[in-house]
Formats: structure tokens, sequence, C-alpha cells
């Protein structure tokens, strides 16, 4: 049976971020196969296009001009009836590849015995009893709901993964084809750029339940991230009340959304209580009123915990100071935090220009938007002090 050993030393963003980036890269690095895959396929189809005899003005084909325009279309034919055979196969293949058993158990199983280490050592259980545990640990089965909600999610974009090369290839040969052989004067410069500008948009069409649009690889990455986040505090909070603690507090970063903020530093209680109470204090031996700020529930009712939070819960003891008491949020924070994001995504952006370019001059232009992307960022971080993520900028990234 497999083993995990946890590292209770490891904070819950380096967790969230390192599980969360497992599936976003697989499905990332799918999607950008495929993607290259039908823009290969593209280009051929349009070189064709491209031959296609044109009469001069107020005059048809000529005989030679007509055999030539039957010949080149009859190669276009066969290619795109290749083409869409060999896409299909591509797109089963790769969705074969993102199917390995039990990606999701693994991945939240992981999360799952993370926190319920990490709960052990604020208990004072310790590091030294933190061992190697099976995947079917208590934690682990705990989590059991949050890897099938993950699987399922997984599959539907295994799904879209599978029909995606063939579905692009006919979306494509449909922009131009009208214009080919129909004579409309669009240039083969706005065709190509149609047709890049389609393909650098991904593998679109994702909406989660507030209505927000995901590509692939954001939807894949946002899903792990928020089931790893939720998986590690569930499991955190059964270990704490295993050991009888039904009360934590909320602990996040500088640049908290708004919100997470409202909760952050404030006491939740794991069985419903709220108000002031009277408790045992947890060093000396006298009671001290502790007031409940919330449940949980209602913490996630508000927003708390929301798809790609990295906030984590931690045990409350009646009496001790509390991390982050008087937190307030930064709402520049949060803006810089926001604002690097979207740079990150306005490289990965350039960069997916540059890959499904067309012609040698959008290769180019691309290329001078990557650079001007990443001069933007350098600037950026020169003036917030930020720390750059250059991993957040490659391809194989997600969206997120």
């Amino acid at each position: 049976m497999a083993l995990f050993k946890p590292d209770p030393d490891r904070s819950i963003e380096d967790i969230v971020e390192d599980l969360g980036r497992e599936i976003a890269d697989r499905f990332r690095d799918a999607e950008d196969e495929a993607i290259a895959e039908v823009a290969a396929r593209a280009r051929r189809d349009m070189d064709l296009s491209s031959r296609l005899p044109e009469a001069a003005a107020g005059a048809g084909l000529t005989v030679a001009e007509r055999r030539e325009q039957n010949r080149i279309l009859a190669e276009l034919a066969a290619h795109r009836a290749r083409a869409l055979n060999e896409l299909a196969r591509i797109g089963e293949r790769l969705a074969d590849g993102l199917a390995p058993g039990g990606l999701a158990a693994r991945i939240v199983a992981a999360a799952a015995l993370e926190g319920e280490a990490a709960a052990a050592v604020t208990l004072g259980i310790g590091v030294g009893n933190v061992r190697p545990v099976p995947f079917t640990s208590t934690a682990a089965q705990a989590a059991s709901m949050v890897a099938v909600s993950l699987e399922n999610r997984l599959t539907n974009l295994r799904e879209r993964i599978t029909r995606y090369p063939r579905d692009a290839y006919q979306r494509i040969v449909a922009m131009y084809t009208p214009s080919t052989l129909l004579g409309i004067t669009t240039s083969q410069v706005q065709q190509a750029r149609i047709v890049q500008r389609f393909l650098a948009e991904g593998i679109t069409g994702f909406v989660d339940r507030s209505g927000r649009r995901w590509t692939i690889g954001a939807y894949a990455e946002m899903a792990g991230r928020t089931s790893v986040a939720r998986a590690y505090n569930d499991a955190g909070v059964r270990r704490m009340q295993q050991n009888g603690i039904q009360l934590g507090t909320i602990s996040g970063g500088a640049d908290a959304c708004r919100k997470c903020a409202p909760w952050i530093g404030k006491i939740v209680s794991f069985d419903g209580t709220t108000g002031d109470v009277v408790l045992p204090h947890a060093t000396r031996d006298e009671p001290v009123t502790v007031h409940i700020d919330g449940t949980l529930a209602q913490a996630r009712a508000a927003g708390w915990g929301h798809p790609n939070d990295r906030c984590k819960i931690n045990a409350y003891s009646p009496g001790l100071a509390i991390p982050q008491r008087d937190f307030e949020y930064d709402k520049q924070a949060e803006h810089e935090r926001a604002e690097q994001r979207r740079l990150e995504r306005e490289i990965r952006s350039a960069k997916r220009d540059q890959a499904a370019a067309m012609t040698d001059t959008e290769q180019r232009r691309a290329a001078r938007d990557v650079a001007k992307a990443q001069a933007e960022m350098r600037a950026f971080l020169k003036q917030t002090g930020r720390k750059r993520s250059s991993y957040r900028e490659q391809l194989h990234f997600a969206d997120g």
C-alpha cells in the first residue's frame, strides 16, 4: 500500500500551490499539445487554400486554372479528412493520459494528511509522532467526498480534451473556407490572425457556480487548489475535534481578499457555538471568557474558503494570544496581488499567441508582445517590491 509522509512544517500556501500545480500542469500540457497539433494542420490547410487560383476581375478561371483548382481542392479535402481522423485519435490519447488511477484521491489524501499532521503539531502531539501512514488513514477517509467531487470535475475536463482537437480544427476550417471559395477579399494575414486568436484562447467554456468563466488549465488548477485547501483544513479540524478542541482561529496572507479578511484572526467554533462562553484557561487553573465570533459554517457561507483560497484554520487555546487578532483588510495589497496575477496572464497569453502563430510575421509580433509584457512585470515588481513567481509565467501554468 502506498505511503505518504506529511511534513507539518510546510505552509498551507506551499501545499495548495504544489498539489494544485500538479493537477494544473497535466491539463495545461495536454492543452498545449492539442493546440500545437491543431495549429500544425491548420497551417497546412491555409497553405493549400492560399494556392487556389484566383480569377482576374471580371473574368473566369482558365481551363488550366480550373484543373489546378480541382487538384488543390481534392488535396485539401483529403488533408482535412486525414486531419480530422488524426485529431480524433490525438484527443483520445491525451485524455487517456490524464486518467491515471486515483489521481484525485491521491492528491486529496496527501492534502488531508498534511492538514492532520499540522494540527497534531499545534496540539502538542509533536513532530516525532507524525509518521508515514497509508492513504486509507482516518484523514484520507474523511476527505473521500472531496476526492469524489474533484474526480468528477477532472472527468469533465478529460471529456473536453477528447473533443477539442477535432472540434477546434472544424471551427478553424469554417472560419476561412467561405472566404476562400466565395472570393471574399479577407486577406490571408487577417485570416491567420483570426485563427491564431482562436487557438490562443485555448480550451474555454468552463463556468463555475458564480458564473465566472475559466480556461481548462485555470479550471483544473482552481479545482485542485480548492480541493486541496478544503481537505487540508477539514482534516485538521477533524484532528482537533478528536482531541476535544471545538474552537479555531483563521489565519491568512497580508494580501487576503475582502471575503477572507473579515475572518482572519477571528475565533470560530466547529460545533455551532457563538457569543461569549466561559472556558478553562489553556495554561492556568482558572476560567476565562472567550468571545466566539461565529461558526466555521458561517465563515464559509460568508465567502471564506472560496475557490483558490489558501487560508488556514488553527486550534485556539482559551486565554492565549490569537495570531493576527488585529488583522485589517489591505485593499492595496489585494490590488497588487491581483495586478501581478493579471501581468502573469498577459505574459502567458503573449506566449500562447507566439506558439499558435500561423505565420512568421505573427510569431515575431507575438515575441515582441512577450518582451513588452515581461518588461511591464519587471517595472511592477520594482515599484511594489513583490516577489516574482516566474513559474506562473510559463505556458504550462494555469490561469488562476
